[in-house]
């Protein structure tokens, strides 16, 4: 459902294009996570570090694969990103917990627990973790063209990506990571937070879906999950979920349809002119 709504609105923006130019037209607060997933399993468990599929990293690694944390690719709500180099040449990029960060430990597990256990072509990969002391980090594929929101803005050197055919791909590849998430996984999981700079692009500005911290899985064949807090961003939230505070695999179209509609338009989330507005408005 979700790929047919991407051809449809953006074959129709396409149109929209041709006949304009043919006229002349002119971070949140945190639930706690009790369940994980395991391929097309969920267990409610504490799910011990070790356990965990993808290599593990101590803090004194971390620090010389990213030249003692020398340079920054960006930076959320977990921490800074930091560029890095494995032992064999492979290019890394390094998300690492800040004290400071209002995320803790159940979202670092949260995250490290789905991404072992989850792949696909359209979601980003996880090489490995770090739980060395206080320090948490999480160690993931490389992504050189950064969020599809730096790319759009053009802040990455090729100046953003401007091509109809580039961007109806990109949001053909973001949709199939979410409904992989969504139907391909056993029990569904539900991302809560996806907006363009959860979005990631390679030098091939393939696309990939990532930041799965606030991701929450439903359980017992449920079709909703009630929570207590309202997470994500707040320009990307339903606005159902926001008044009922009932989370659906519908919540996530709605913030994805938001990213359909940066990709359109090139504008971002809140287009901040003489008084900011949301695009989605």
């Amino acid at each position: 459902m979700i790929v047919v709504i991407v051809v449809v609105v953006l074959l129709c923006s396409l149109r929209w294009k041709r006949q304009g130019s043919m006229n002349n037209s002119v971070e949140p607060q945190n639930e706690t996570t009790t369940s994980y997933v395991s391929g097309n399993n969920a267990h409610r468990d504490s799910f011990p570090l070790h356990q965990l599929e993808s290599r593990q990293f101590t803090y004194e690694e971390l620090k010389m694969i990213t030249n003692n944390f020398q340079r920054v690719l960006g930076q959320g709500g977990f921490g800074y990103v930091y560029d890095g180099f494995l032992e064999d040449g492979t290019q890394v990029a390094v998300k690492l917990r800040s004290h400071s960060s209002s995320q803790g430990f159940k979202e670092f597990l949260a995250e490290a627990h789905i991404l072992t256990r989850i792949h696909h072509k359209n979601l980003v990969t996880m090489i490995g973790y770090c739980k060395d002391g206080e320090y948490m980090a999480l160690v993931y594929e490389y992504m050189s063209e950064g969020t599809l929101h730096e790319h759009l803005e053009g802040s990455k050197h090729n100046g953003g990506c401007s091509s109809w055919r580039q961007r109806l791909r990109i949001a053909l590849e973001s949709a199939q990571g979410l409904e992989y998430l969504h139907k391909g996984c056993d029990p569904p999981i539900i991302h809560r937070d996806v907006k363009a700079t959860n979005i990631l692009l390679n030098a091939r500005l393939e696309a990939r879906i990532a930041d799965f911290g606030l991701s929450k899985p439903f359980i017992g064949g449920n079709d909703y999950v009630s929570t207590t807090t309202l997470v994500g961003t707040p320009e990307y939230v339903d606005p159902e979920y926001h008044a009922t505070m009932q989370l659906t695999a519908k919540s996530d179209v709605y913030s994805f349809g938001v990213v359909l509609l940066e990709l359109v338009t090139g504008k971002p989330a809140v287009v901040r002119e003489a008084a900011p507005i949301s695009i989605s408005h």
